[in-house]
């Protein structure tokens, strides 16, 4: 069976890197489309330098030379994506089925357009709800012409997919929403992989020593800094902790609101506080067991429309989470229902003040929550339980052949 995967970009979860292997041990052909342009720096090597199965083909196609350093530029590589994915695919071999994920935004039109001209059933993986991130972002008017014409597009190409995957439950209902049948929408949650995540002990952390951090405890943020997140209250309780030399602030990543935390650094130049940019691929385990706490937000009105994925690298790493966004998001719930962390809602600087001053003060009930956070990374985040599932639900398409 062949399976082909659209992606403007290599997902900077582990997506393809678990995925893509484990599907080709189990007898499919998988073969990828994806734009020759990096997405961010962050010492992870091409797809095809570490794919060696026959079965796997991942294909470059040309950005036409630029790189995605600003918004136009980033829609100049996903149109140059779009037009050279049209012209392989509607011409070119057929597949069994095509697999969109959510870059470029409600490009899984084009699936039911190859859906009726060559027969090919298609999913749609929703990482990201479009237009609504946009519109959430400040990018897309909530009730403009535009708007209200994508809103329709999005809803058009969900209703006649094939499968729908969901990576959260408050994502689908979102989806649920839109009348799509119940039948064909899976949750499948992100997950991390084990053998790449993994706790290490502040004794033996390269990392940790590197820093000066021996003797700290950490409250840490990695992964993207972009329009779905939010930095000042956290921000807040960093200068007003800045005084206690044994508590730590460490900020892994990048994104649109970096600044905010370069330019905090830059005014107020605390010695409590670093900035890292994304670690490689072979020092993510400890990168994130650099934490005692991790922290983890999500602006109010985000929630169902993206799940942050760097809170399964948190569980990998056997770490208590504090969250803070609307406590309908599926971070939050999972907190609150498993009590591996805390949550608080937005604007409540006082309240997240006091969540990690409470895990400073307790250090045994971050560990603890650390511990249960372990537990259920083992028994429901796994990167194997999350592939099974995707290779069940392709299967389903191999029986209808």
């Amino acid at each position: 069976m062949h399976v082909r995967f659209f992606n403007t970009y290599e997902p900077v979860t582990t997506f393809f890197r678990d995925l893509l292997p484990y599907l080709a041990e189990r007898g499919f052909t998988v073969e990828v489309l994806i734009s020759i342009a990096d997405y961010r720096q962050g010492g992870r090597g091409k797809l095809n330098e570490v794919f060696e199965a026959p079965n796997i083909r991942v294909r470059y196609l040309s950005s036409l030379g630029i790189q995605p350093t600003g918004s136009i530029k980033k829609a100049g590589i996903m149109l140059a994506y779009i037009v050279s994915c049209m012209g392989k695919t509607l011409l070119g071999a057929a597949t069994d089925v095509n697999f969109f994920l959510s870059q470029p935004p409600l490009f899984s039109l084009w699936g039911w357009v190859l859906k009726k001209l060559r027969r090919q059933p298609y999913i749609c993986l929703v990482m990201d709800i479009y237009p609504d991130v946009a519109v959430m972002g400040g990018l897309l008017p909530k009730n403009g012409l535009i708007t209200r014409l994508l809103s329709r597009l999005n809803k058009f190409a969900l209703q006649h997919a094939d499968s729908v995957v969901v990576i959260g439950r408050c994502m689908a209902e979102r989806v649920e929403a839109m009348s799509i049948a119940l039948e064909k929408v899976h949750l499948i949650p992100n997950w991390a992989n084990p053998e790449v995540v993994f706790s290490i002990p502040p004794e033996d952390n390269q990392l940790r020593q590197e820093l000066g951090l021996n003797g700290k405890f950490v409250v840490l943020y990695s992964g993207n800094m972009g329009i779905s997140h939010d930095f000042q209250d956290l921000l807040d309780v960093v200068h007003h902790c800045q005084e206690e030399i044994g508590l730590h602030f460490v900020f892994i990543g990048a994104g649109r609101r970096q600044k905010e935390i370069e330019n905090y650094i830059t005014i107020h130049q605390p010695k409590n506080v670093c900035l890292l940019p994304f670690q490689p691929l072979e020092r993510l385990a400890e990168s994130l067991s650099l934490g005692d706490i991790h922290f983890i937000s999500l602006r109010e009105g985000f929630e169902g429309l993206v799940v942050p994925s760097k809170f399964y690298g948190a569980l990998a790493a056997g770490r208590a989470v504090i969250y803070q966004g609307n406590i309908k998001g599926e971070i939050a719930r999972i907190i609150l229902e498993e009590e591996i962390g805390m949550t608080i809602e937005s604007g409540e600087t006082n309240s997240l003040f006091n969540a990690i001053s409470g895990y400073y003060k307790n250090q045994d009930q971050a560990k603890t929550h650390g511990e249960r956070a372990y537990q259920l990374f083992k028994a429901k985040y796994q990167a194997k339980t999350a592939l099974a599932a995707y290779a069940n639900l392709l299967h389903q398409f191999q029986e209808l052949e």
